[in-house]
């Protein structure tokens, strides 16, 4: 099945959880939405780089710093996270324009069936919001009963 980079995943679960917890502009640390999201907090801090550049994200450095979303998370697509994370993404090697490798190079009739899927998979990226996620996500997840600190002090 076509898989979605690791990278990916941790920048869209990173501005889920900067929608949950930045309301109302407030700064949410690299280390919290790491711990929360059980994402390598050094990974993590590289897609926040890759995101701000992108102006997705705002980054404060220093004592009370952190992170927020720099825009509303309803304005935000998947798409944009995609572009800002990986560029775009080809589900086979072959459709990348400046890659040649493949022996059938553009004379091949299943290129065809995975440009297909990659428009299919480009207009949910571009139809879906951070907002979306961050809704669908309150709804799987249900009320909290313990919080992320409690657990982890539960492992000790």
């Amino acid at each position: 099945m076509l898989k979605v980079p690791q990278k990916l995943e941790y920048a869209i679960r990173a501005m889920i959880e900067l929608t949950h917890q930045g309301r109302g502009g407030a700064l949410v640390p690299a280390r919290t939405i790491a711990e929360r999201q059980q994402i390598p907090v050094r990974f993590l801090e590289q897609q926040l780089g890759a995101l701000s550049k992108a102006g997705l994200v705002e980054s404060f450095r220093g004592a009370g710093g952190g992170c927020r979303l720099a825009q509303d998370p309803a304005s935000i697509t998947i798409a944009q996270i995609a572009d800002a994370i990986e560029g775009q993404i080809y589900p086979v090697f072959c459709l990348e324009p400046s890659d040649h490798t493949c022996f059938a190079d553009s004379r091949c009739g299943l290129q065809g069936f995975w440009a297909d899927v990659a428009r299919a998979v480009q207009q949910v990226f571009d139809a879906t919001t951070v907002a979306d996620l961050a809704a669908r996500h309150r709804t799987a997840s249900g009320p909290v009963l313990l919080s992320p600190e409690s657990l982890l002090s539960r492992r000790n």
